[in-house]
Protein backbone atom coordinates (compact mmCIF):
# COMPACT_ATOMS: atom_id res chain seq x y z
CA UNK A 1 0.00 0.00 0.00
CA UNK A 2 0.92 3.61 -0.80
CA UNK A 3 1.94 5.66 2.16
CA UNK A 4 1.67 8.97 2.64
CA UNK A 5 5.27 10.25 1.46
CA UNK A 6 4.57 8.48 -2.01
CA UNK A 7 1.47 10.60 -2.40
CA UNK A 8 2.98 13.54 -1.86
CA UNK A 9 6.02 12.69 -4.26
CA UNK A 10 3.19 11.29 -7.14
CA UNK A 11 1.48 14.84 -6.44
CA UNK A 12 4.95 16.88 -6.88
CA UNK A 13 5.55 14.72 -10.18
CA UNK A 14 1.96 15.60 -11.63
CA UNK A 15 2.28 19.20 -10.49
CA UNK A 16 5.56 20.04 -12.59
CA UNK A 17 6.21 22.19 -15.73
CA UNK A 18 5.36 20.45 -18.86
CA UNK A 19 8.04 18.96 -20.23
CA UNK A 20 10.36 20.30 -23.28
CA UNK A 21 11.93 18.63 -25.73
CA UNK A 22 15.54 18.49 -26.76
CA UNK A 23 15.84 19.94 -30.09
CA UNK A 24 19.48 20.15 -30.06
CA UNK A 25 19.63 16.01 -30.31
CA UNK A 26 17.10 16.04 -32.99
CA UNK A 27 19.51 18.19 -35.39
CA UNK A 28 22.47 16.24 -34.23
CA UNK A 29 20.96 13.26 -35.11
CA UNK A 30 19.59 14.40 -38.86
CA UNK A 31 23.45 15.52 -39.15
CA UNK A 32 24.58 11.94 -38.24
CA UNK A 33 22.06 10.34 -40.42
CA UNK A 34 22.49 12.79 -43.59
CA UNK A 35 27.02 11.77 -42.77
CA UNK A 36 25.82 7.88 -42.40
CA UNK A 37 23.98 8.18 -46.06
CA UNK A 38 27.18 9.86 -47.79
CA UNK A 39 29.05 6.55 -47.69
CA UNK A 40 26.32 4.61 -48.96
CA UNK A 41 25.84 6.96 -52.04
CA UNK A 42 29.89 7.25 -52.39
CA UNK A 43 29.74 3.29 -53.10
CA UNK A 44 27.03 3.37 -55.50
CA UNK A 45 29.00 6.46 -57.58
CA UNK A 46 31.46 4.27 -57.46
CA UNK A 47 29.68 1.04 -58.78
CA UNK A 48 27.86 2.92 -61.23
CA UNK A 49 31.78 4.57 -62.52
CA UNK A 50 33.50 0.83 -62.11
CA UNK A 51 30.68 -1.64 -62.06
CA UNK A 52 31.44 -3.15 -59.17
CA UNK A 53 31.07 -2.46 -55.21
CA UNK A 54 33.67 -1.07 -53.46
CA UNK A 55 33.83 -2.09 -49.64
CA UNK A 56 34.37 0.52 -47.12
CA UNK A 57 35.00 -1.12 -44.32
CA UNK A 58 35.77 1.05 -40.46
CA UNK A 59 39.36 -0.49 -41.06
CA UNK A 60 39.86 2.06 -43.94
CA UNK A 61 38.62 5.09 -42.29
CA UNK A 62 41.04 4.11 -39.65
CA UNK A 63 43.63 4.24 -41.76
CA UNK A 64 42.67 7.18 -43.24
CA UNK A 65 42.94 8.70 -39.97
CA UNK A 66 46.09 7.24 -40.32
CA UNK A 67 45.76 5.47 -37.59
CA UNK A 68 46.38 1.04 -37.40
CA UNK A 69 43.63 -1.73 -36.60
CA UNK A 70 44.89 -2.87 -33.24
CA UNK A 71 46.31 -6.35 -33.20
CA UNK A 72 46.73 -8.74 -30.31
CA UNK A 73 48.55 -12.37 -29.73
CA UNK A 74 44.90 -13.40 -28.25
CA UNK A 75 43.44 -15.68 -31.15
CA UNK A 76 39.70 -14.68 -29.76
CA UNK A 77 40.35 -11.14 -29.28
CA UNK A 78 41.32 -10.60 -32.45
CA UNK A 79 38.72 -12.24 -34.30
CA UNK A 80 36.75 -10.34 -32.19
CA UNK A 81 38.17 -7.02 -33.00
CA UNK A 82 38.51 -8.02 -37.06
CA UNK A 83 35.16 -8.30 -36.99
CA UNK A 84 34.02 -4.84 -35.61
CA UNK A 85 36.79 -3.25 -38.13
CA UNK A 86 35.23 -4.89 -40.89
CA UNK A 87 31.67 -3.43 -40.02
CA UNK A 88 30.41 -0.68 -42.56
CA UNK A 89 31.76 2.73 -42.28
CA UNK A 90 28.60 4.29 -42.40
CA UNK A 91 27.63 2.50 -38.98
CA UNK A 92 29.46 4.60 -36.83
CA UNK A 93 27.46 7.86 -37.91
CA UNK A 94 24.31 5.51 -38.02
CA UNK A 95 24.74 4.57 -34.09
CA UNK A 96 25.69 7.73 -33.48
CA UNK A 97 22.14 9.25 -34.68
CA UNK A 98 20.40 6.18 -33.12
CA UNK A 99 21.86 7.83 -29.91
CA UNK A 100 20.94 11.47 -30.70
CA UNK A 101 17.44 10.29 -31.75
CA UNK A 102 17.11 8.56 -28.34
CA UNK A 103 18.15 11.50 -26.58
CA UNK A 104 15.85 13.41 -28.56
CA UNK A 105 12.45 12.83 -26.53
CA UNK A 106 14.21 13.08 -22.76
CA UNK A 107 13.08 15.96 -20.94
CA UNK A 108 15.05 18.75 -19.52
Amino acid sequence: MANLEDDEFLRYLSSGSPRVEDRSAFWMGVAFTVFALCFPTYQAVLWLQAGHWTPLPISYGIQFLGWHVPVTDWAGAQKIINWLFELPLWSIPAFMAFGCFSAWKETI
